[in-house]
């Protein structure tokens, strides 16, 4: 049997787990990424956390597989200017090699997540596919004809960067305006609920949401299910712009499947995924593909780590 370490690195938490090439999971922590300002300490911290693992299961592990927030150099094998991390730069593969004595394959955690999707999760038995994950940012991971794209430095899946308003209302968190992320992301279904509530006065008046000091994501599903006609305007539009993201997917990589993942998408699927399929062929040349969320739930990036640190994608090889 084969085990391997998974890290996968969220801009709210991140996990490690020790995991087997049947895709059992034999234990995991997770920890707030923000507990730690610095890079080298954060981790330390991991590699404590792999030599721990391993060592009360009396394993020997394969390698580590990794998954992070880009953007990434996956030559140099860091996270570099992340827009979602309290690192502006992080030394994953060199610093950890070090501190393990263990190879090391790295990827963005969003590609990670397809990996997973692929070896573990709905992906199996299809030569193309996406995944998307609609959470704090928007990110995604592609496989055409069975191999996963890539990019110069690791990073041709930046979907949540689709320019999806032409009148870049709204800027994203990277500083640039009109992206799919800064509409219907966490972080960007509160901006684009804002940017309403100056267009129409009356309904933000009238909705529960004007009481809020803070107003988020959460608040916005919520209010949506309690019938309220402000919230239901932001959410249409959510869905709108969603729907334009998946169209442009669509009409890029011709998927067969698109799975969907991410904290937003897997708490409020029964309204992001309604008639999802429908609307996207407004917008597409291509064949709508099946559009689903991931069986894989929120474990989906860890699953692509430690499909990653079982070397199981020659794309993304342990060095």
């Amino acid at each position: 049997m084969k085990y391997a370490v998974a890290v996968d690195i969220g801009a709210t938490q991140t996990r490690v787990a020790l995991g087997n090439e049947e895709g059992e999971i034999l234990e995991i922590e997770v920890f707030p990424t923000r507990s730690f300002s610095n890079p080298d300490k954060y981790l330390e911290h991991i590699a404590r956390l792999a030599k721990t693992f391993t060592q009360k299961h009396n394993v020997d592990i394969v390698g580590i597989g990794v998954g992070s927030p880009g953007p990434i150099d996956m030559e140099k094998g860091e996270v570099i200017k992340s827009v979602n991390l309290p690192f502006q730069r992080l030394e994953i593969v060199r610093v950890l090699k070090n501190l393990t004595g263990k190879k090391i394959a790295f990827t963005n955690d969003a590609v990670t997540a397809a990996v997973g999707e692929k070896f573990f999760g709905a992906g199996r038995g299809h030569r193309n596919l996406v995944y998307v994950t609609i959470s704090t940012g928007i990110g995604g991971g592609v496989y055409v004809d069975d191999t996963l794209l890539l990019g110069k430095q690791g990073n041709a899946h930046e979907i949540g960067h689709i320019v999806v308003d032409s009148n870049e209302e709204i800027t994203c968190g990277c500083g640039k305006k009109g992206h799919w992320e800064a509409y219907c992301s966490g972080t960007g279904i509160p901006k684009y609920a804002k940017l309403l509530s100056k267009r129409h006065p009356d309904l933000w008046s009238q909705s529960v949401l004007r009481d809020k000091e803070t107003l988020t994501a959460k608040d916005i599903f919520d209010a949506y299910r309690s019938s309220d006609s402000f919230a239901r305007l932001v959410i249409q539009g959510v869905k709108r712009y969603n729907a334009y993201g998946f169209a442009a997917i669509t009409n890029a990589y011709d998927p067969e499947i698109i799975t969907i993942g991410g904290s937003v998408a897997l708490n409020n699927s029964d309204i992001l995924l309604a008639n999802i399929e429908k609307e996207v062929e407004n917008y597409t040349v291509n064949t709508v593909p099946k559009i689903i969320l991931t069986p894989l739930g929120d474990k989906i990036g860890i699953m692509g780590a430690l499909a990653l640190g079982l070397g199981k994608e020659p794309k993304v090889p342990l060095r």
